[in-house]
């Protein structure tokens, strides 16, 4: 059950891309690819398998999005799923659509994502039919990250063994709570999350999602400059970041701030150039994560639910929480500062923290980074 090497994955994750128009035509393309990579040394792509599925929050678009081999030589008993990424408009409107829906162990996760999913699962099921795989990798970049993810907790539910995961540049796929279920029963050490600090599709959707490990194998790769970057997105920027490392070589992940560090950040809020950091982004995140936590232990009924907007259920349990406690009153004004800064507007001389002022403020803050994931988007369509 060894897992793939950095440098195989992030070449399967960029190899995935060539089903887009193969599922319409030849899959001739793929194999003679995959053997120009080595890959077919580990895996059979003489008989590879396809899926399509479709994406789209209006227009619904039908593509190749994944494909399955089996494995040989070293790797005889194994199994491939190979999820792409974002390359069509069709999938950028997905990727912004971040409504809640059930996902396949019952947690919450990202509604565009989830249906995206739902329309390959059929194949997926084909693909495992009569099979009883030693291990099976699930592999993705960009929105094929989610979809690997929630690949991983379908077949966990259906209690397939041995599932590894290895996603690249991933949004956020579920919310915490899904984070943690399913790092819990795959195994930390059973999933490699690799991420630019400066891409903006990791970045997405924002707070209560949450990515998968919730610690553990995360290899979070330095990028040149403080700025989000959409270049830091691309397979082609990731490839030679991870040139020839080990796991343990890249393995990176910041240490989460402690709560009176995240005071101290909120306190100094009207110091610093911060707009558009990749740092600040990150703070902000987990200071909203912070307060929520601080809000929901005075506020009742304050959980993230299914049925409401997740901006106005933020939005909402904050303000209640301000209401009743004057410290977490002036935190988030201090986050709204941050904010605005982060953004690059005035900040208001008076600041009323309201529903429907602090709704807006969040609506701000996440069209900007959804912006920046679809300029990151569209670079991956043109390569």
């Amino acid at each position: 059950m060894n897992p793939l090497s950095p440098k195989q994955s992030a070449q399967i994750a960029t190899h995935v891309y060539t089903v887009k128009d193969a599922v319409m035509s030849s899959k001739g393309g793929v194999e003679d690819e995959a053997a120009r990579l080595g890959l077919s040394n580990s895996f059979d792509f003489s008989n590879l398998q396809m899926a399509s599925g479709t994406s789209g929050a209006v227009f619904r678009t039908r593509t190749g999005f994944a494909y399955a081999v089996h494995g040989v030589g070293g790797r005889q008993g194994e199994m491939l799923l190979a999820f792409r990424g974002t390359d069509t408009f069709a999938d950028a409107m997905t990727d912004a659509n971040a409504g809640l829906q059930r996902g396949p162990s019952t947690w919450p996760v990202h509604a565009g994502f989830n249906e995206t999913f739902k329309s390959l699962r059929n194949d997926l099921d084909s693909f495992m039919r009569g099979r009883n795989p030693s291990t099976v990798h699930c592999v993705g970049h960009s929105l094929g990250g989610a979809l690997a993810t929630l690949a991983a907790d379908h077949l966990s539910e259906l209690g397939v063994a041995g599932i590894k995961l290895y996603t690249f540049g991933s949004p956020r796929t579920g919310v915490a709570g899904f984070a943690r279920h399913l790092s819990g029963k795959l195994g930390a050490d059973n999933i490699h999350r690799v991420y630019h600090s400066a891409d903006p599709v990791s970045m997405v959707p924002i707070f209560p999602f949450s990515h998968v490990p919730v610690t553990g194998n995360v290899c979070m790769i330095p990028w040149k400059g403080a700025q989000i970057s959409p270049d830091a997105h691309r397979m082609t920027s990731y490839l030679p970041s991870i040139g020839d490392a080990s796991w343990r070589g890249l393995y990176r992940n910041p240490e989460p701030p402690l709560d009176r560090e995240i005071d101290i950040w909120l306190e100094s809020a009207s110091y610093g150039p911060t707009m558009f950091s990749a740092a600040t982004l990150w703070m902000i995140s987990k200071a909203m994560q912070y307060l929520l936590k601080k809000a929901a232990n005075i506020v009742i009924g304050s959980a993230i639910t299914i049925g409401v907007t997740v901006l106005d259920q933020i939005a909402g349990i904050l303000v209640q929480g301000a209401q009743i406690c004057k410290d977490i009153s002036d935190s988030v004004r201090a986050l709204i500062v941050k904010i605005f800064k982060f953004l690059g507007r005035a900040v208001p001389a008076t600041i009323e923290v309201t529903t429907f002022f602090l709704r807006w403020v969040l609506d701000l803050l996440a069209r900007a980074v959804v912006d920046m994931a679809r300029q990151a988007m569209h670079l991956v369509i043109r390569s």
